[in-house]
């Protein structure tokens, strides 16, 4: 399957998706979903379904040993949370679930400079989700996941457009402020 996009073209549309929700969502919601991220980008891997299921395989041993029962024996679950899709499915609910807490633990940004200042974790936050999924979408164990044309773009190798991007937001949002606080 062959995309109409560079590698590059489409790491920079995903870091602009980023930076306007971060824009629309403020700092505070946006710290609050990049904790969630970073959460989910250092916990869970590839293999993070097969340890899940081996856990819920295992429940049933661990109740019945608690429950006084002399027999033990642990349930195979083969099928249940097998494959590297589903460790993509609890990423993906993470980063859900930090938007979501965001949006209810902070009200929305009025001010300019609130809005500016979002823009700095949105773009950190993108970087590790763009991150997180090109190491996903590169093999597994000797076979790859997705045949795609196009290679993943690498994150690190923007860092400093990202830095850039970060002290923009941080210049537009100081110079936002002092035009609020003169008009005071």
């Amino acid at each position: 399957m062959s995309l109409p996009f560079t590698e590059q073209q489409c790491f920079f549309v995903a870091i602009l998706i980023f930076i306007v929700a971060g824009f629309q969502r403020g700092w505070r919601r946006e710290l609050v979903s990049l904790v969630f991220i970073l959460l989910a980008t250092f916990l869970v891997h590839q293999d993070t379904s097969n340890a899940v299921g081996s856990f819920i395989g295992r429940l049933p041993a661990v109740i019945g040993y608690a429950a006084g029962t002399s027999q033990t024996q642990t349930t195979s679950v083969g099928g249940f949370l097998g494959g590297p899709l589903w460790s993509l499915i609890i990423f993906a609910a993470m980063v859900a679930l930090g938007y979501y807490i965001g949006n209810k633990a902070f009200p929305r940004p009025y001010s300019p400079h609130e809005r500016f200042i979002g823009i700095v974790p949105a773009v950190i936050s993108g970087a590790f989700v763009l991150g997180y999924l090109s190491n996903y979408f590169k093999t597994i164990g000797g076979r790859s996941t997705v045949s795609v044309d196009v290679q993943s773009p690498d994150p690190l190798n923007y860092v400093a457009i990202i830095f850039f991007i970060a002290i923009i937001a941080i210049v537009v949002a100081v110079i936002a402020s002092r035009r609020t606080a003169a008009k005071k």
